[in-house]
């Protein structure tokens, strides 16, 4: 196991801000959300429109959490590289469904980038996992909340 090193509180913030202004960012370009879900045809389950906001806000914070101590306690160079890859990997291709799914109403290219976005936060919890638990288990959620999220995807993209 590697050795836990102390937590550089600026560094810590400086992940959960980009990764948060990231969400944000994604949000801004891809238009008017809350309206044009609410015009979707949308499947069973969907939830209200504002939970999104809260649930997003939780996730990506639990992201940049994970991110900062997965690369901090990587042992060699490369596995920081890879590891860091697939932590920006993962945030582009969050950050895009957005712009393509409401943005570019673009359902099923939205699919196809969500589907991509799960096997990469996969990925990230499986190499995390022999560096930090810790990060690794902070990305179960926003894995379990991506699957819902590609379920309603795929409801949209079939309903609209």
């Amino acid at each position: 196991m590697i050795a836990k090193r102390k937590i550089n509180w600026l560094h810590l913030f400086i992940f959960v801000v980009v990764v948060e202004m990231t969400g944000i960012l994604s949000g801004v370009l891809a238009g008017d959300i809350k309206t044009h879900y609410l015009a979707l045809n949308l499947p069973i389950f969907s939830p209200p429109a504002a939970v999104f906001g809260p649930v997003w806000t939780i996730l990506y914070l639990m992201i940049g959490i994970s991110g900062y101590l997965v690369l901090n306690d990587s042992a060699s160079r490369a596995t920081t590289r890879i590891n860091f890859w697939l932590f920006v990997s993962q945030l582009i291709l969050n950050f895009c469904w957005s712009i393509v799914f409401f943005g570019g109403n673009q359902y099923f290219i939205g699919l196809i980038i969500i589907i991509l976005l799960d096997a990469v936060v996969i990925m990230c919890i499986r190499s995390f996992k022999p560096v930090n638990r810790v990060a690794a288990y902070l990305l179960v959620p926003y894995l379990l909340w991506l699957l819902f999220a590609t379920y309603l995807t795929f409801g949209v993209a079939l309903l609209n």
